[in-house]
């Protein structure tokens, strides 16, 4: 089966990345304080929204910490509601500040960088001329998936698809993005032709998840459509995440530029 998208797709619906540089005092700050700043952003919102949030399934937003000098907080959601809903309030000059309660670390935002983009101009991606048959992704954040019950710990381009899939799915009104034939037909067009990988944890309310960080290229060996379509994912994912706990700071993505010959 092969990959067939709606283009005149008639959801307006924007993908929005918040970068927020940070002031910490000196206070150790990296990926490791991710889940505690999900107890910052959700003392932002509303106790209505905050509430559905907290709901089982797939989450409309991630949240990660990108160590640095400042440390970076990016909160990127998935449709225009939670844009509305989260994104906003974010924005509010009167968030300049906060504190980190578990570890009495007060907290000032320098600066806060807004970007977007609406879906239908990935999906104008997908239809351009140009494509690369070679996906670059780094694993900014610590990455892991859960099959039958198991952590998987290291990269598999089924585990990625099936991933960007469900949550463009879950995050689409109008577009179902994940179909088994097309995913088979995916993942038997791609392998890794390279990676540079570490084993790591992501500290959770006392339990260490077993996950990964670091960088691979993906060639994709299939159609035009096929690699059109796996760089559509992966652009999703730049917002979305891969794999588990995203919401919570695991999974943050981004395709880096150059080709692999």
């Amino acid at each position: 089966m092969g990959v067939y998208l709606n283009s005149v797709e008639e959801n307006t619906d924007m993908l929005a990345k918040l970068t927020m540089k940070l002031l910490t005092e000196g206070a150790d700050f990296g990926y490791y304080q991710s889940s505690n700043l999900q107890g910052v952003l959700m003392n932002q919102l509303e106790g209505g929204y905050a509430e559905e949030l907290h709901a089982p399934g797939l989450k409309p937003y991630s949240q990660y910490v990108a160590g640095g000098d400042p440390p970076e907080w990016t909160v990127s959601v998935l449709t225009q509601e939670d844009y509305q809903k989260m994104i906003l309030p974010l924005l509010d000059p009167a968030f300049e500040e906060f504190e980190l309660e578990k570890k009495g670390t007060h907290i000032r935002i320098l600066s806060k960088e807004l970007r977007t983009i609406r879906k239908k101009e990935l999906l104008d991606e997908f239809y351009a001329d140009q494509y690369s048959r070679y996906l670059n992704l780094e694993f900014l954040t610590p990455t892991a998936f859960k099959s039958n019950g198991r952590y998987i710990i290291m990269p598999e381009v089924r585990l990625i698809y099936q991933s960007l899939m469900n949550k463009y799915s879950a995050a689409s009104v109008d577009m179902d993005m994940y179909d088994e034939d097309t995913l088979e037909q995916l993942t038997g067009c791609s392998e890794i032709i390279r990676y540079r990988l570490k084993s790591t944890v992501f500290p959770l309310e006392g339990v260490k998840i077993p996950s990964f960080k670091g960088e691979l290229c993906i060639r994709i060996t299939g159609t035009a459509a096929m690699a059109r379509f796996a760089r559509l994912l992966a652009r999703f994912g730049e917002y979305s995440g891969v794999g588990i706990k995203t919401a919570i700071g695991m999974g943050a993505i981004r395709i880096k530029n150059g080709e692999e010959r």
